[in-house]
């Protein structure tokens, strides 16, 4: 389940000894536009409004194994539209199952993996072929289908927490 920026650096406040997130995680922006023409948000097939960043709230994905019971992939941290995924990401253009990244437990680097979907996998904007592995570094570009992340080690995580919360002048600098 994403988390608004400003969430994460409440905790922060509250706790101001939380070392913070400890996994990495995916950094959504708003998109330049994300309403419809009639000036409504778009909405999913069910009714509900889809989950989406708002201007000057980014969504924060944890990579982490979410506790879907159905996801039978155990390979690595999931992204895609459904809810089994561990990162659903409510947007059209992201397959079901879209991609997945993985830790290497020898080396500590993630990659990036795309599902073969339908509307492609991009990282530092290099298209991914269905099934090609790409080792990721900290603050690479990625883009699934129509919809653009950032991908952020812990520690970046937390500096990036820090910064855009001292900046808006609502915290004071630890």
């Amino acid at each position: 389940m994403p988390v608004p920026l400003s969430q994460l650096a409440m905790k922060f406040v509250v706790n101001p000894k939380d070392a913070g997130p400890t996994v990495p995680a995916l950094l959504w922006e708003a998109p330049p536009t994300g309403m419809t023409e009639s000036g409504h948000w778009e909405m999913t097939s069910g009714g509900q409004a889809m989950m989406r960043p708002r201007a000057g709230e980014p969504l924060i994905f944890m990579v982490e194994k979410g506790s879907a019971t159905n996801n039978p992939f155990a390979m690595g941290v999931t992204v895609g539209r459904v809810e089994n995924n561990d990162v659903v990401v409510d947007d059209g253009s992201v397959s079901r199952f879209h991609a997945w990244l993985q830790k290497d437990e020898r080396t500590q680097q993630w990659s990036l993996t795309d599902a073969e979907s339908k509307n492609g996998t991009w990282v530092d904007g290099v298209q991914l072929a269905g099934k090609q592995r790409v080792t990721l570094r900290d603050g690479a570009s990625l883009k699934f289908g129509e919809v653009v992340m950032t991908f952020h080690l812990p520690d970046t995580l937390r500096q990036l927490v820090a910064d855009r919360y001292n900046s808006s002048g609502q915290g004071s600098k630890r």
